[in-house]
């Protein structure tokens, strides 16, 4: 008789390499559904940024080499070029991160709200479609409330760090690296506030930053393992995926600085290859970023039952329903 694996359970207290064992058990668990939709969501969004970050580069590049031909007149077309493609790439980037979220959340909650045995293998789009809805305009509410926070802990940090640059340079180094310190210490915590926000239904934004910051102080240590490992993981299929578009940009960067960017170098052939590994690039990053999610999510599972015995709770609503058959 074959073996079947237990389905992942979301509230469950985890040592570490449970949260990571379960982290790939849910992606092999539901690896079909999220290739079929990844494919289909992702890889149109990804042509799009490829369009936008190769445009950047080739722009770049054109103002690098006028530089280093010792020319001070900047053509203005160029220039604009840039800013252009800038202001695509971020749109871009932020449309890729809303899918993207939309997709990774919607397909969990479909997981995690399944009986045992059904693992979304028979999962269809209609029956995805309101989760992805709800999930993506979440993703930028979100979104919104962590801008307009960034840009006042910004103005904050900026008007103190001219305070103690003014008072010693000395001060004001020491504090810039305190600060720095401090907050990447304080903002750890808060990355449970997006599967929270996502995974509970009756939950607003304050309350899942409320919530995110009770339940991150108190696995701090865990989420920063979580995200240590999975990142060096996630590098591992990073590489793969942007070592070839990095080999092709230093090498049309480098014989063009030369002048020597004819022939190949400066070929259509040349251009497609690099705009294609950019699209295979930026698929490897957000299958990254997908890694993270679920991880970050585990870890949310993980930190509700331990300090909120959310997962004890349940099953016993569970047994009280099976008592009453």
């Amino acid at each position: 008789m074959e073996y079947v694996r237990p389905k992942v359970e979301l509230y469950r207290t985890r040592t570490f390499s449970e949260k990571i064992s379960d982290t790939f058990a849910f992606i092999k668990d539901t690896w079909r559904p999220m290739m079929k939709y990844f494919v289909y969501l992702m890889l149109p969004v990804s042509i799009v940024l490829a369009f936008f970050m190769n445009n950047f580069f080739s722009g770049y590049m054109g103002v690098m080499t006028e530089v280093a031909a010792g020319g001070n007149d900047f053509d203005v077309s160029a220039i604009a070029r840039i800013a252009g493609t800038t202001v695509g790439l971020t749109v871009c980037s932020i449309v890729a991160g809303v899918v993207l979220s939309g997709l990774v959340y919607a397909l969990m909650r479909l997981y995690f709200r399944r009986p045992a045995d059904d693992r979304l293998q028979t999962l269809t789009t209609a029956e995805l479609k309101p989760e992805l809805k709800r999930c993506m305009v979440r993703t930028l509410k979100l979104m919104g409330a962590a801008i307009l926070i960034g840009l006042c802990i910004g103005a904050l940090a900026a008007l103190l760090l001219v305070l103690m640059f003014s008072i010693s340079p000395v001060v004001g180094a020491v504090v810039t690296v305190l600060f720095y310190i401090a907050l990447i210490a304080l903002v750890l915590p808060f990355t449970l506030s997006i599967p929270i926000y996502m995974m509970e239904d009756e939950i607003g934004i304050v309350e899942a930053l409320q919530k995110s910051w009770r339940l991150g102080f108190a696995t701090w240590g865990g989420i920063f393992a979580v995200d240590f490992v999975l990142g060096l993981i996630g590098s591992l299929l990073q590489t793969l995926t942007f070592l070839p578009w990095y080999l092709l940009v230093v090498f049309g960067m480098v014989f063009t600085l030369q002048g020597e960017g004819g022939g190949f170098m400066g070929s259509p052939g040349y251009a497609f290859l690099q705009y294609l590994s950019c699209v295979w690039m930026c698929l490897g990053y957000l299958l990254y970023s997908a890694l993270l999610m679920v991880g970050q999510t585990i870890q949310y599972g993980h930190a509700s039952d331990k300090i909120d015995g959310v997962g004890v709770a349940a099953g016993i609503d569970r047994f009280e329903e099976l008592d009453t058959i």
